[in-house]
């Protein structure tokens, strides 16, 4: 039997990333049959975590987010993985991480399927000195696709010197700049609820002003957000897991390769800050509400037809030209979003699912993912603990 192994978890456990992250780590564990005890403590997203001076053990897995952590990690020679989009020790310890750039065109491509065409980002104001490529990724997926992208960048060192209340106002008066309607990316959901707040205080309506997304999900923050927020799932428990994955290795002397993996992101949660399709065509944005209304069910693009007054060439020039994809494509791409939901927070078998999502047949349920993304149903809800590397490894680009 393998020798028991102290291991310890320099994470935060105050927010839904970190959770998700120790219990990937834990699921690894048991599922390997590893004889590994945890040290951790309550910690909260930016606290400087470091090592207790005594402290002996034999891995760490650790969000590194300042250098004095990287430089204790490599100074004592252990085994260990960082879980963090700080690369600090990059060189000198592995990472297992979210893609940035992935996640960033995940939020732009939802936001601009709801018909947005004015968009903007706002960073973390609690990490200062820190490179955001969330940000810079999000802002030149736009620029690529032709729009521009204001971004919430005040002095940090300045704002830092300001109460809650100034800050919050600074916030909400470049706020009231952008252009309306704006589709706003937040660093995480922690600056998304600020967001919400600074907009209910000058009278902006979200999503109708500004529709807010989350960069990082936090059920907490997303529910007590007003309204409620969407944001993007991490896959922190398939991090976790792999992170856990890659630990073991290095605690078994093996030469890993590749050094850096970066998973993407796994979904949207929609919620109530982007519920608002942004097009100034309300026949096309009647089609696309009578898409997402019924998309349990079967139908043709005659019954959206019959519901909305217009020929079938202007429909398909409409969306086209408004969402860059046919109807059909719109159809395709909703349901597998419901599928997606359905296979993250239920678990209900594939053939259930594709009848709940209008498919029908399971196999028009998987020659859509295929399509869309490049998987099937089954192995989009099995990858956190099935997914190899040579699936899921993207070059370093941080």
């Amino acid at each position: 039997m393998e020798t028991q192994k102290r291991v310890a978890l320099l994470i935060d456990t105050a927010t839904s990333w970190g959770a998700g992250l120790i219990e990937g780590i834990a699921d690894y564990a048991r599922a390997s049959q590893k004889r590994w005890v945890f040290s951790i403590e309550p910690r909260g997203k930016y606290d400087r975590m470091l090592i207790p001076e005594q402290w002996t053990g034999h891995g760490v897995v650790a969000r590194i987010t300042h250098a004095a952590l990287a430089e204790q990690l490599i100074a004592m020679r252990i085994p260990a993985v960082n879980v963090s989009w700080y690369p600090l020790g990059e060189s000198l310890i592995p990472r297992v991480t979210c893609d940035e750039q992935a996640a960033a065109q995940m939020a732009f491509k939802y936001l601009q399927s709801n018909g947005f065409r004015q968009f903007a980002y706002c960073g973390s104001t609690l990490r200062p000195n820190y490179y955001d490529r969330f940000g810079a990724s999000f802002c030149a997926t736009a620029d690529e696709a032709g729009y521009t992208c204001p971004r919430f960048s005040p002095d940090q060192q300045e704002f830092a010197k300001l109460n809650s209340e100034q800050q919050l106002q600074e916030l909400s008066q470049w706020l009231l700049q952008l252009p309306r309607p704006t589709a706003l990316l937040a660093f995480d959901d922690i600056q998304g609820r600020q967001v919400t707040e600074a907009c209910t205080q000058v009278g902006l309506l979200v999503p109708q002003d500004i529709a807010v997304l989350g960069g990082e999900h936090d059920e907490l923050m997303s529910r007590i957000s007003t309204p409620p927020l969407s944001s993007i799932d991490q896959g922190p428990h398939e991090v976790g897991f792999r992170a856990a994955e890659r630990l073991d290795e290095l605690m078994r002397g093996e030469d890993v390769r590749p050094f850096n993996i970066l998973l993407p992101p796994r979904r949207i949660i929609a919620s109530q800050s982007t519920d608002k399709i942004a097009l100034d065509d309300d026949l096309l944005a009647n089609a696309i509400r009578f898409i997402r209304a019924h998309i349990t069910e079967e139908f043709q693009i005659e019954d959206i037809l019959r519901e909305v007054p217009m020929s079938r060439r202007a429909l398909e020039m409409g969306f086209r030209k408004h969402l860059g994809r046919t109807p059909r494509d719109e159809i395709r791409r909703v349901r597998v979003d419901k599928a997606i939901q359905l296979l993250c927070d239920t678990d209900w078998s594939v053939t259930r699912i594709a009848r709940a999502c209008g498919f029908g047949r399971p196999e028009l349920l998987t020659r859509a993912f295929r399509r869309e993304l490049r998987t099937t149903p089954s192995d989009f809800r099995k990858r956190a603990t099935t997914r190899r590397e040579s699936d899921c490894v993207l070059p370093d680009a941080k």
